[in-house]
């Protein structure tokens, strides 16, 4: 897996696939890229950027879910199923542990 731009927030298929989708750091530029506007309703400077930065983090955060929903509809059942059974045999592997060292 190759290493994101510094800033960058990645977010790995929870299947531990090795997909992943990555979010770049905020800037001018992306917020150009998601194509985000002031609120024309906006008083002043400081309202138009705040409404900016809003517009931006949801037009952001909805690129993230439809990705992730994206990704996440080519696994199978029986994938997200085994996943489930080795994390729960996990989680009690480490609750046995835990208990031998009380």
């Amino acid at each position: 897996m190759s290493r994101p731009v510094a800033g960058t927030t990645r977010y790995l298929c929870p299947l531990e696939c090795g997909w992943h989708h990555d979010v770049l750091p905020p800037g001018l530029d992306r917020i150009a890229a998601l194509g985000v506007t002031a609120d024309p309703a906006a008083r002043d400077i400081e309202e138009a950027i705040t409404s900016v930065a809003h517009r931006a983090s949801f037009a952001e955060a909805e690129r993230t879910e439809t990705a992730l929903r994206e990704h996440l509809d080519t696994h199978t059942t029986v994938e997200f199923a085994r996943v489930i059974h080795d994390l729960r045999q996990e989680n009690n592997r480490l609750k046995r542990d835990q208990e031998a060292r009380a």
